[in-house]
C-alpha cells in the first residue's frame, strides 16, 4: 500500500508541466509593457501563469508543474507532469493564500495550500484526507 501510494503521488507530481492549450491560446499571463498598467496587473494577480515546483517526498524531491489562472478570487488550471495532468476542481486565492483541490485517477482527493513570498509559492500537499502530508515549493516561469 505504501509503495502504491508513493507511486500515485510520484505520478501526480513528476517532472515537466503540461500546458493547458486553451490557456496558452488565450495569451496566458502576458503583461502589458511597463508604464501601461503592467505593474498594477502583476500586483493584482501574482499567481496566474506557469509554475515549476518540487514536492518533498520520502525518497527525495519530485518536480511538478502548475498552470494557474486567477479570476475574481477563483483559481482554475492544471497540476501536471510528463506523465499527464489533472484539472484543478476547486481553487481560491485570498489574503495571499492559494488553495487548490484536485482528484487523482485513484479517486483520492489532494489539496495543496500555499502562500506567496519572495517570488515563490510554498506550502503543503495533503493526500487522501491526511494519509500523507508533504511540503512543496514552486517558482513562476518567466513570461514568454
Amino acid at each position: 500500500m505504501k509503495k502504491t501510494l508513493g507511486l500515485v503521488i510520484a505520478a501526480l507530481t513528476l517532472s515537466c508541466l503540461v500546458v493547458v492549450p486553451a490557456f496558452a491560446q488565450s495569451g496566458g499571463d502576458k503583461q502589458p509593457p511597463a508604464g501601461q498598467g503592467g505593474d498594477k496587473a502583476a500586483a493584482a494577480d501574482p499567481i496566474s501563469g506557469e509554475w515549476e515546483g518540487l514536492v518533498d517526498m520520502p525518497d527525495g524531491p519530485l518536480p511538478f508543474g502548475l498552470t494557474l489562472k486567477l479570476d475574481q478570487g477563483k483559481v482554475t488550471g492544471e497540476v501536471g507532469s510528463s506523465a499527464g495532468s489533472v484539472a484543478i476542481t476547486e481553487g481560491s486565492w485570498a489574503d495571499g493564500k492559494l488553495t487548490i483541490v484536485f482528484t487523482y485517477v485513484d479517486g483520492a482527493g489532494i489539496e495543496m495550500v500555499g502562500s506567496l513570498a519572495d517570488g515563490q509559492l510554498t506550502g503543503s500537499l495533503n493526500y487522501g484526507g491526511g494519509q500523507m502530508v508533504m511540503n512543496w515549493v514552486a517558482k513562476k516561469k518567466p513570461a514568454k
